[in-house]
């Protein structure tokens, strides 16, 4: 596992569109505006989802990767928190997670405060891929978390 400081446009957001609580989000806007630590959020390489991919979905996630050449890893959990990181033009801080042991190593973090508790920590790195897949296979497009954030904002869903 590997803590990461990575920007925006690098991760593929979720498709919860728009944030579900506005109150998460500004206590989380505040504490990025104060420099206050927030927990890092969980992340994978999209290659262990692509892999998943067929048909329809996999040419929409191609036509994705090429004009998001710099996304590289899709969010496991975290909307909120890399939303106020983007507004506040802060690096996002993630976890890589890569298999089972690192799933595992995500749990000590969870104890020490530093990782939020969140179901997909019950669940097997394969099992995380597989429920990814099923998410986008349910809502086929792809979005980044910058892309997310401008849309937010556009469609004034934010008070920031």
């Amino acid at each position: 596992m590997k803590k990461l400081r990575l920007e925006p446009d690098q991760i593929i957001a979720l498709n919860d569109f728009p944030l579900y609580n506005k109150e998460i989000f500004m206590d989380y806007l505040v504490k990025c505006k104060q420099k206050n630590p927030i927990p890092l959020v969980p992340i994978i390489k999209k290659e262990h989802v692509k892999k998943l991919f067929r048909n329809e979905l996999l040419k929409i996630f191609k036509d994705f990767e090429q004009e998001n050449p710099k996304s590289l890893f899709f969010l496991l959990d975290g909307s909120h928190r890399t939303t106020a990181w983007a507004i506040t033009s802060d690096k996002i801080q993630a976890i890589l997670l890569d298999g089972d042991k690192d799933i595992k190593k995500a749990r000590e973090l969870v104890a020490k405060g530093q990782v939020l508790r969140n179901a997909i920590f019950d669940h097997s790195f394969e099992e995380n891929c597989r429920i990814l897949f099923r998410h986008f296979s349910q809502k086929p497009y792809f979005i980044t978390v910058e892309q997310k954030t401008k849309k937010l904002k556009t469609q004034k869903k934010l008070s920031s």
